[in-house]
């Protein structure tokens, strides 16, 4: 438009030229019938409320939601032909799709598609096409392409407050997650991490990733452990972070961190702490009833306090 302006007299040909483009192109911007794609990006992106994108935007919760499900279940194609989430879950993909529609508006429905597949049993695969879309969490720093290749880094403006990181951790765990039953013994449960595969070009970096989700949990009173190397074949790491399975601790997870796009580890989360109370508290009458004190017998079941006093009040009320 500069060029046109200042050469009033040049034809698409002379501005093609100028500019180092294609005359196509450039007569579909000289008779104002074709604006470039960058500029209708941008366009759709003002129309959208979302240029300029501040910490004061009431849709960023949502935006820092689908980045983190972009770091597990998600992911971009690496032709950019389509953003996407996968689950076993249809409620959790049809959420996914909410989710886009509260940022984009309802007519984004238009690009997207529900799909039903899974090498290892069912599962259902959200898709959008629409390139727009694509491009802004592209440029928000999502991963692109093919994740066991690529490094994983959480972009800075995740970390501007609390709600941002709760939303991106809460979806990258809903998907990440590895959550515990009760062990058959009856006195503990067994492994509660979140683990990433990773080779030696990218062990380091997938190293330092769950280190940043250690740094999360503990801001939000859990424990954590070592985080684990093992191999799982030639050149094929698998890297955990454990999480520390005390009955406080995950009293306090079930508490303090929300999964998303995921209600099934939710509810079996749930489910595993109500048959630990369960267990904790029957061992207490157990104990306290053989004239062993309430001190020790907290001592004997790894109980606080805090604790205690949580498991009895669950139970009275089932009662």
């Amino acid at each position: 438009l500069e060029v046109k302006e200042q050469h009033r007299d040049w034809g698409y040909k002379k501005i093609s030229l100028s500019l180092s483009q294609k005359e196509s192109k450039c007569r579909w911007w000289h008779n104002g019938k074709h604006l470039p794609i960058a500029i209708k990006t941008v366009n759709m992106l003002k129309e959208k409320g979302l240029i300029p994108l501040t910490l004061q935007n009431p849709k960023l919760p949502v935006i820092s939601r689908v980045i983190g499900s972009l770091f597990s279940d998600g992911g971009i194609f690496t032709n950019l032909n389509a953003i996407f989430l996968s689950s076993k879950e249809l409620d959790s993909v049809k959420e996914f799709g909410k989710d886009l529609a509260c940022i984009f508006g309802e007519n984004i429905s238009q690009n997207s598609r529900i799909i039903e597949g899974g090498e290892k049993g069912h599962s259902w695969c959200y898709q959008n096409t629409n390139r727009s879309v694509i491009r802004f969490f592209m440029a928000l720093g999502a991963p692109i392409g093919n994740k066991t290749k690529l490094e994983f880094h959480i972009p800075a403006w995740i970390y501007s407050n609390e709600d941002l990181q709760d939303e991106f951790f809460g979806s990258y765990l809903g998907g990440e997650l590895g959550v515990p039953i009760v062990h058959k013994k009856g006195r503990f449960l067994n492994t509660l991490d979140v683990g990433i595969t990773a080779d030696e070009h990218t062990f380091n970096n997938r190293y330092m990733f769950l280190e940043a989700v250690r740094d999360y949990l503990n801001s939000k009173g859990i424990k954590t452990n070592s985080i684990s190397k093992r191999s799982i074949k030639e050149n094929k790491y698998l890297v955990r972070l454990l999480i520390s399975t005390k009955y406080e601790n995950l009293m306090q997870f079930t508490k303090n961190v929300k999964l998303k796009y995921c209600r099934y580890k939710t509810e079996k989360l749930l489910n595993t702490l109500d048959e630990f109370t369960s267990i904790k508290y029957n061992r207490y009458k157990e104990l306290t009833e053989s004239d062993i004190g309430a001190e020790r017998a907290m001592q004997l079941l790894n109980l606080s306090p805090r604790a205690l006093y949580y498991i009895i009040s669950q139970m009275e009320e089932k009662a």
